[in-house]
């Protein structure tokens, strides 16, 4: 990877996201994971911050896909969820397709000495749909409820209906604060003048 003119705050970064894809399969080594993300973008020869990017989002959402389908593959994962995974990595298929589709396009001119050609206008790969953004989440809530039920000894719907159930008594326990506190300190409503009353005290 040469794109030389970026900064280097900008590749940090772009490696530093793209390495935690990497940081399991590397034993928690983090050098080790920041080499593979590098290499795994280089391979797309990026030249630009349009192309680094491009290059990024074609390994995260391409290895995003592959996490979704693992986790997709317990078989204590209730079915509603596990359509939804499936689902989710088909379309991180497709945006990762777009992006190297893109990226291509993008280098196109400078592979072959040409012109820049405009761009055909459709959504730009770089900006992930908001369903992408919903599957993301939803591999990253399935991870962390998967490590729960590790740590606690649980099925994976134990774990999830154990959290569920967290997330309600604390809702409970906040709203019951809010209307205690409201019952101490109640809100003194500001007195607000007459507006006739007010201008016959101003005339006299």
């Amino acid at each position: 990877m040469s794109p030389t003119n970026l900064p280097a705050a900008v590749l940090q970064t772009i490696l530093s996201r793209v390495a935690a894809l990497f940081l399991t399969g590397a034993g928690g080594e983090m050098a080790a994971a920041r080499q593979a993300a590098a290499q795994m973008i280089g391979a797309y020869n990026p030249q630009s911050a349009d192309e680094l990017r491009l290059a990024a989002n074609i390994v995260c959402f391409g290895f995003q896909a592959l996490e979704a389908l693992s986790q997709a593959t317990d078989p204590d994962m209730p079915l509603p969820r596990v359509m939804r995974l499936r689902g989710g990595a088909v379309s991180l298929s497709r945006e990762s397709a777009k992006a190297e589709r893109r990226l291509t396009q993008l280098q196109k001119p400078r592979n072959h000495a040409l012109a820049v050609q405009p761009a055909e206008t459709r959504p730009d790969p770089a900006q992930p749909e908001p369903k992408i953004e919903k599957t993301l989440a939803l591999i990253e809530d399935t991870g962390t409820v998967a490590a729960a039920a590790k740590a606690k000894g649980l099925t994976w719907t134990q774990a999830y209906a154990q959290r569920q159930r967290d997330s309600r008594l604390a809702a409970s326990r906040k709203k019951a604060e809010a209307r205690a506190a409201a019952q101490v300190n109640p809100a003194t409503p500001a007195a607000v003048p007459d507006p006739q009353t007010h201008g016959m005290a101003q005339a006299v």
